[in-house]
């Protein structure tokens, strides 16, 4: 019996340190995801996931400012907007197109609160404020503030409901159906 105890103490071992290793590679792989993110000009608060997300970037410099507990999939933040060169003279440097900083852009950071969701393929365009507590659905095109505690989608993204109702639509699902889960 104490070999087989014994035997069975070496596999718990092995598996815990074999746990513990894979905690500890699982954490390299998000801190250099988020050192890409941060390379790119944004600043990301702790316990937040950002998984196949495009940030914008230009020589000029694109901010993003990123609270904590969130997470963003598959979305994209533009922190410019190029478009008005093709219509205001005064924003083009070099006619040339190709060099370095030939156009002048519209730039403003975008801010997203705390306990925040982006879904899948969102656009979230320049200087647009994503209050604390909210859920963005997939898709959707964010273009204006959304406040506080709301859930907003859609092309424009418009509020739907407070997060409080949503949050509670699954408390019932999770409870009617948990195999779902």
């Amino acid at each position: 019996m104490t070999k087989i105890y014994y035997a069975f103490l070496v596999v718990v071992n092995r598996l815990f340190h074999s746990l513990k290793l894979q905690h500890k590679l699982d954490k390299l792989a998000y801190q250099r995801v988020i050192n890409k993110y941060k390379s790119q000009g944004a600043s990301i608060g702790e316990n937040t996931i950002i998984i196949d997300t495009k940030f914008s970037s230009s020589s000029k410099g694109d901010r993003f400012f990123i609270g904590n507990n969130c997470t963003i999939t598959g979305a994209t933040l533009l922190g410019h907007d190029a478009s008005p060169t093709l219509f205001i003279d005064e924003l083009i440097i070099y006619k040339e197109s190709y060099r370095k900083g030939s156009r002048r852009s519209y730039r403003s950071p975008i801010i997203i609160g705390n306990n925040v969701f982006i879904g899948w393929g969102s656009i979230i365009l320049p200087g647009v404020n994503v209050g604390d507590n909210c859920v963005i659905g997939a898709g959707s095109v964010v273009s204006k503030n959304i406040p506080d505690g709301m859930v907003a989608a859609g092309n424009p993204a418009k509020v739907i409901k407070p997060t409080s109702e949503y949050v509670e639509s699954y408390r019932i699902r999770l409870h009617e159906t948990p195999e779902k889960f």
